[in-house]
């Protein structure tokens, strides 16, 4: 059933394909819009803008309070998936303490 199902869904190869590429994009483009170093640099290149006078005073306002916000989000989805990691971990770790252990039996030949 595997291989007429694959045969079936052939056609739409391309399609699946494209939609693989452009979830990988947005995938990537989000990492790098909330990435912590990122968004620093950024901080660092508008407060050098601000003071060699390229913006002014509420165009920098309003830039630093969205880089703030994203990096708000950043730190805050960082959090989320280290809490994530150390709730997967101790699952595991629960799991491996539940399995059975097997028992060997010694038997000693003190006839």
């Amino acid at each position: 059933m595997g291989l007429f199902k694959e045969l079936v869904l052939l056609p739409l190869a391309p399609v699946r394909g494209s939609a693989w590429v452009a979830e990988q994009v947005a995938e990537e483009a989000d990492r790098q819009l909330y990435d912590e170093d990122n968004i620093k640099r950024e901080l660092v290149q508008l407060e050098i803008d601000a003071e060699e006078d390229r913006i002014g005073p509420k165009e920098r306002a309003a830039k630093e309070d969205e880089l703030l916000e994203r990096l708000a989000v950043a730190r805050q989805r960082e959090l989320e998936e280290q809490e994530l990691l150390e709730a997967e971990a101790w699952e595991t770790e629960e799991e491996l303490v539940r399995e059975p252990t097997p028992m060997t039996e010694e038997r000693s030949n003190d006839g």
